[in-house]
Parts: C-alpha cells; sequence; structure tokens
C-alpha cells in the first residue's frame, strides 16, 4: 500500500509517494501546468491529463491513499484560493476515479505544529520554509541526495506525508485487528466539514477496501 501526498498549486504541485508498509519515501517530483496566456480551463485540463499519466505512471489502485494540503485557516487571496481549490479537486477526484482511497485534507498548520514542532503564533513564511527543509533533509537525506536542490513545493508534500503516515498505519491496524472505528477521524483535522455534512467510513468499511 501505497500513499502519495500533494502540494496542490497551480503553478507548481508538489508530490511525494510512500511506502505504507516501510514508511520510505519511494518518489517524489513537480506536476506544473501550463502557463498563461493560455486559457485557464485548458490549462486545467492539460494539468488533467498530467495527473493521469502521473497515476498510471505511480500504479495506484484501491488499496492506496491519496491525501491533499488543505487550505490555510487564513485566506489572503480568495481567488487564488479557488484556482488552487480546482486543482486539488483534480488530485482528489481522479483517485477516486481509480479506488483510490481519500480520506481527507490537511490542514497546514497541523503539519507545522506536529512535525515542524512550530507551536503557538504564526511564524513567518520563510521561517516555516526553512524548518521544512532542514526537517525533511534529516529525515531522508539519502532520497534527497540524488538531487542538487530539491524544489520548495516537494519538500511540502514529504513534510504532509510524514504527517499522515502514522495515522493512516494506525487505521488500517485497528482495522485488521476487527476493531470499528471511524477511519476518517484518525487522519483528517479541522479543516474537513463536521460528521453532520459528510459521510463517514466504519472500520469495517475499510477493511472491506483493504481485502479487495
Amino acid at each position: 500500500m501505497k500513499l502519495l501526498s500533494i502540494d496542490p498549486s497551480l503553478t507548481s504541485s508538489g508530490w511525494s509517494l510512500f511506502d505504507l508498509s516501510t514508511g520510505s519515501l519511494i518518489a517524489y517530483g513537480i506536476l506544473s501546468p501550463p502557463k498563461p496566456p493560455l486559457p485557464l480551463s485548458q490549462r486545467l485540463k492539460i494539468f488533467q491529463n498530467d495527473v493521469g499519466e502521473l497515476f498510471q505512471t505511480l500504479k495506484l489502485s484501491n488499496k492506496d491513499f491519496l491525501v491533499c494540503e488543505g487550505p490555510g485557516q487564513l485566506v489572503l487571496n480568495p481567488m487564488s484560493s479557488l484556482k488552487v481549490e480546482r486543482v486539488r479537486s483534480i488530485f482528489e477526484s481522479m483517485a477516486r476515479s481509480l479506488g483510490v482511497m481519500v480520506p481527507g485534507r490537511i490542514n497546514p498548520r497541523s503539519v507545522q505544529s506536529e512535525v515542524l514542532g512550530l507551536k503557538g503564533r504564526q511564524a513567518d513564511r520563510k521561517t516555516v520554509k526553512e524548518i521544512t527543509r532542514a526537517t525533511v533533509n534529516t529525515l531522508f537525506n539519502k532520497e534527497l541526495s540524488r538531487h542538487k536542490k530539491v524544489k520548495q513545493d516537494i519538500i511540502d508534500a514529504i513534510a504532509l506525508g510524514v504527517y499522515v503516515m502514522p495515522r493512516i498505519q494506525n487505521a488500517i491496524q485497528i482495522c485488521k485487528s476487527g476493531s470499528r472505528y471511524d477511519f476518517e477521524n484518525l487522519i483528517i483535522d479541522s479543516i474537513q466539514p463536521k460528521a453532520s455534512q459528510s459521510k463517514r467510513w466504519s472500520g469495517s468499511a475499510v477493511k472491506a477496501r483493504l481485502s479487495q
């Protein structure tokens, strides 16, 4: 089973692929749609084809997972945020079309708090990026050393995967033990809709998916 974590962007979406059984980083990269003056609709169409090709290359199946970074709590540019949401939705909808499990989105502040140790007041963007890179380089120095300079979008996607991976692994173990558990609640956080607004997965439902 694999985890594909995504840092979505209309200009440069970072992705990273993890082996859930070992926690190892298998692959990583960037997907970039064409730039203006090409109309947005055409840019997104081309990008959707690129996402489909990536999924085929990575051989994602119904035993794998995809998680995107969600929007931050403070949105400075609503129009930009809407464009990123379209990109995010392309990843998620195409994953679902392949049966890949999409348990939720992750608040970037959760990654900063739990992976980077940045609790309390929001640090400035430059500081967050520097600490994220240092942390990811420490964890995956061997995997990243084959490239001279790994782009920040990839670094952010890897940090997201580091946050999500133990939650998915924990959920899988609970399901294998026969326990019933709200699978989404193990992975998603506060940026998700309330339970009354979305369908929840039981542990038995996930166990059935994993046995297919």
